[in-house]
């Protein structure tokens, strides 16, 4: 009975984002290139799906999931500071307004993650993607091993800005797992 006990612990502790992203390999360098070097040749014409949470929980479309552990766990749960979100996406994808193929892109989830020890950030990004009747699902998992925030105080964490290049590499590669499926 304690098996079975401990094998529903541990399935739902992988059911969860934050340890998925824990646990998660981290992205290497030459996948990290490759991602960026990638042409997309695509415009986009719309995202939907993307609001940013105001009373953000794990369960938010997009959010930021700030732990630490400094002696006690802290946990907090907070907007991306993204404002313009059809802009930030169309310039993670590279849209280029005269390329032949139009995309929509809905936004599936966006889910960062950012740990003090050891230092790592890591996104999760999913999305559909539209182009002309074609629905086409992707996902993708950048992890970073370095500082993605500082902790102010005990409760609060700011979040370092390079982390958005690492979010708009991870909606990059979502897209491109997308496209690239048959």
């Amino acid at each position: 009975m304690l098996k079975v006990f401990a094998l529903a612990f541990f399935l739902m502790l992988a059911g969860c984002t934050t340890n998925q992203l824990h646990f998660a390999p981290y992205s290497t360098e030459t996948e990290l290139s490759a991602i960026q070097k990638q042409k997309t040749d695509v415009y986009i014409t719309k995202v939907s799906g993307a609001e940013s949470c105001v009373n953000c929980t794990e369960r938010s479309t997009i959010v930021w999931h700030a732990a630490n552990y400094n002696g006690s766990l802290y946990q907090g749960f907070s907007a991306i500071p993204v404002s313009d979100w059809k802009g930030f996406i169309s310039e993670s994808v590279l849209s280029d307004s005269h390329a032949p193929l139009k995309a929509e892109i809905v936004v599936n989830r966006i889910f960062l993650k950012t740990w003090n020890n050891p230092e790592y950030y890591a996104c999760q990004s999913e999305i559909t993607v539209y182009i002309g009747q074609s629905k086409l699902d992707g996902k993708a998992v950048v992890k970073v091993p370095s500082s993605g925030q500082w902790l102010v105080e005990k409760d609060l964490a700011l979040l370092n800005p390079e982390v958005l290049k690492t979010i708009q590499l991870s909606l990059k590669a979502a897209y491109l797992n997308a496209i690239q499926k048959p």
